[in-house]
């Protein structure tokens, strides 16, 4: 399977995935695609990373300016123009209050959108007040960024620390996913920058790496009855434990069940488009090259939207968004290369 090909299916998984994104943060109330892409929306982004993992030889300082620069400085950005712009309309267009926006800053370094998890009380919380929301700017969604940091850095740092030993690294995998777990049905606070849900993040990235090394794709293609057969097990793991958002610590009724959903209609959702690449128009997956934009701003544009066409059918607004985000990536593409060329 060559770059060329496997990245076209990629980027049709990421388009499905910042679709269904896209449509549970907007006005539509589809209970359906709520309860089953709550499996795997956020998590395949998380698997994809690990499948295009690519190791290089540089010191470890070159790699987390190289990885900073990919998923911080976006991040950075994102809500530094977000905040700046709600700032500016509550303050000096609405004589608001910059005291108002305080926990608006603080999400930002925080990175979570609230405190607490969904699912307090805890071991040793039974009780709690009222919870403390964060990113409330339109830029919720960000929290994905430095989530997506750590867990690239958790899965370099296992990669040089294990000399690449693919067991040694499943250890120290499950060790980490051992404490996270531990530490969830204790503690209702959510640490920074995802902390705490890194662990199970890095068993998707993981999985995803050894799918591409050891060419699972290939072995369901082989083996189809034991993708169905994991796809069963998911079905009913699923309707057990319910769906769940990472975002918030959300993960039902079993932490591990969560797991094993987001890992196995992760791959299955991977293997259907892998299978269905022939027929994958180009412009869908125009639009997975651009998810990280999409992610960011796709709130913001919404609101934009909505405001400039009062009651806009939800549905438009989204595809409206997808094609002004999308246009906007690929005009900023051609300026990037524009540059290059001039120099």
């Amino acid at each position: 399977m060559s770059e060329t090909q496997r990245k076209k299916w990629i980027d049709f998984v990421k388009c499905i995935a910042i679709f269904i994104v896209m449509l549970n943060h907007s006005q539509l109330d589809l209970p359906v695609v709520k309860f089953w892409g709550g499996m795997f929306f956020v998590p395949v982004f998380f698997v994809l990373s690990g499948f295009t993992y690519r190791s290089r030889e540089e010191s470890f300082w070159s790699f987390l300016g190289r990885k900073a620069k990919r998923l911080l400085l976006p991040y950075i950005t994102a809500n530094g123009i977000l905040f700046a712009f709600f700032a500016f309309k509550d303050v000096f267009l609405r004589d608001g209050n910059l005291s108002d926006m305080w926990w608006d800053f603080v999400g930002i370094f925080y990175g979570r959108n609230q405190i607490f998890s969904w699912e307090t009380p805890t071991l040793f919380f039974p009780k709690l007040g009222a919870n403390v929301y964060l990113l409330e700017c339109l830029n919720s969604p960000t929290w994905f960024l430095p989530a997506l940091f750590l867990t690239t850095v958790f899965f370099e740092g296992l990669l040089r620390l294990t000399k690449r030993n693919g067991r040694k690294m499943l250890l120290g995998a499950v060790i980490l996913l051992f404490m996270a777990n531990l530490y969830h049905y204790l503690f209702p606070l959510l640490l920074p920058w995802s902390l705490d849900a890194v662990p199970y993040f890095l068993i998707m990235f993981m999985w995803g790496y050894f799918m591409a090394r050891k060419e699972f794709l290939l072995y369901f293609d082989k083996h189809k009855w034991v993708l169905c057969l994991l796809f069963g097990v998911f079905l009913l793991c699923a309707t057990v434990n319910g769906s769940a958002n990472y975002s918030i610590g959300g993960y039902g009724r079993s932490v591990m069940m969560a797991l094993y959903n987001a890992l196995v209609s992760s791959t299955v959702v991977m293997f259907l488009c892998y299978k269905m690449e022939r027929w994958i128009p180009q412009w869908l997956c125009t639009v997975g090259e651009h998810t990280l934009l999409l992610l960011c701003y796709h709130l913001f544009v919404f609101a934009m939207i909505e405001t400039v066409f009062a009651q806009i059918p939800p549905l438009l607004t989204i595809l409206l968004t997808l094609i002004v985000l999308t246009l906007a990536g690929r005009g900023k593409e051609k300026l990037i290369h524009a540059k290059k060329q001039s120099h």
